[in-house]
């Protein structure tokens, strides 16, 4: 419950909004530098704000969390296994967003998360329950508890959509090169010029180009058919090509990886 004296005049719309009073003022001072936070990201129209947001709310409630202890551990999911997850979530996390009752799609999200019995990409068959053994507890208290905050959030009436600079925000920070980002295509583009280029300094290391050429996976069939795959499914390559995009490409052709533009 909030008190009567927690209600926020909403200028715009004349309404009163029930939220919390701190969650009103972060949303406005995320409205205010939102328009041109999406100008800088290249999220130029309605369908790049619903695929940030989607990244936002990967990042919010599954990336950043008890999975990354997970990942740190000896049964944990791999880079490859990581990167192939956090891409099939989010074609999961748009249907929440764009859900007829969001806060029913929300809740969805949070179910397909947890479920411990569904394989994970690029995991061969292992699921939640094999690879968080010793964090199943924290991670499901912290998906449950940031997908709570988040319907929370979206109950604002001071500004027209809360979730949308929230997320963006969250996207820009922390996933501006993630899969369903702008600059995600760029992203594989660089791998496909590493491939075309085994000598390109991106390498970093000599030999490392020709090294990777040589360990490509039989089921590559063309540069251009993986790039395609990337762009659009990336988490539907098979494990082995997974895990040697890890091993020799993602270290170098994007952010946090290098610096390679």
């Amino acid at each position: 419950m909030t008190n009567e004296s927690d209600r926020v005049e909403n200028p715009l719309a004349g309404l009163s909004c029930r939220g919390n009073r701190d969650n009103c003022q972060m949303l406005a001072r995320l409205g205010e530098d939102h328009a041109s936070r999406c100008e800088e990201a290249g999220i130029t129209d309605g369908e790049a704000i619903v695929c940030a947001m989607a990244v936002g709310l990967v990042i919010e409630v599954w990336r950043n969390g008890p999975v990354e202890d997970m990942h740190a551990g000896r049964r944990g999911p791999s880079d490859a296994v990581m990167f192939a997850e956090s891409t099939a979530l989010h074609d999961v996390a748009v249907a929440a967003l764009t859900a007829e009752n969001r806060n029913f799609g929300l809740i969805d999200f949070e179910e397909h998360v947890l479920d411990r019995a569904r394989p994970w990409a690029g995991a061969a068959g292992r699921t939640l329950q094999d690879l968080g053994y010793g964090f199943l507890g924290q991670y499901a208290r912290h998906a449950k508890d940031r997908t709570n905050a988040l319907m929370g959030l979206g109950d604002h009436t001071c500004v027209d959509d809360p979730l949308q600079p929230y997320l963006v925000r969250k996207a820009v920070m922390y996933g501006a090169d993630h899969k369903g980002m702008p600059a995600w295509p760029l992203v594989v583009g660089r791998i496909g010029l590493l491939l075309s280029n085994p000598d390109h300094p991106a390498w970093r290391r000599s030999g490392r180009g020709r090294q990777a050429l040589a360990e490509m996976p039989p089921q590559v069939q063309s540069i251009c058919q993986l790039t395609e795959a990337l762009v659009t499914s990336p988490s539907t390559l098979s494990v082995e090509v997974l895990e040697w995009l890890s091993g020799h490409f993602l270290y170098c052709a994007a952010p946090p990886y290098s610096g390679f533009r």
